[in-house]
């Protein structure tokens, strides 16, 4: 399989790596399975069929590529990734609710200190939360550093 685009491999790259936090290389059918329930996209789910066997990247692009035809931009899945970690439906992410999310997807080797750095980085505003709009900004910062671009 070819990706199209450069962009789209890395946000798979990303995906991939949230979903395999031990970087083991394959991702579980189960963790798999809860991100899919825990973003309550019933399209979605209904297009990506849960795999039954360990998934390694190349497995687990060619199924995300399977149902992206036409999909939202990355901006799109990251406010979708927002509201999933808002559980309060604040519109601010707090550390507990980034911590909650991190846990659930099995990343249990953050501190509570490198917790509070990120929402510290994210937290333009400087209030402890992150809004949609700087949590957009981190996930893009994120994005271009996986490409290799210089950052700021």
């Amino acid at each position: 399989m070819t990706l199209n685009c450069k962009g789209k491999e890395i946000e798979y790259k990303e995906a991939f790596a949230l979903f395999d936090p031990t970087n083991s290389g394959v991702i579980q059918p189960q963790a798999f399975a809860d991100f899919l329930a825990l973003l309550n996209d019933p399209e979605l789910t209904q297009k990506v069929k849960i795999p039954t066997q360990p998934l390694d990247y190349k497995a687990f692009s060619a199924l995300l590529a399977k149902s992206d035809k036409g999909a939202e931009t990355s901006d799109d899945a990251y406010g979708l990734l927002f509201k999933t970690i808002n559980k309060d439906g604040s519109g601010n992410i707090s550390a507990a609710e980034l911590r909650a999310a991190l846990q659930h997807f099995g990343n249990n080797s953050l501190s509570e200190a490198d917790i509070d750095e990120i929402v510290h980085e994210a937290d333009v505003s400087g209030d402890g939360r992150i809004t949609l709009e700087e949590f957009l900004k981190i996930m893009q910062k994120s994005e271009k550093k996986l490409r290799g671009e210089h950052v700021l």
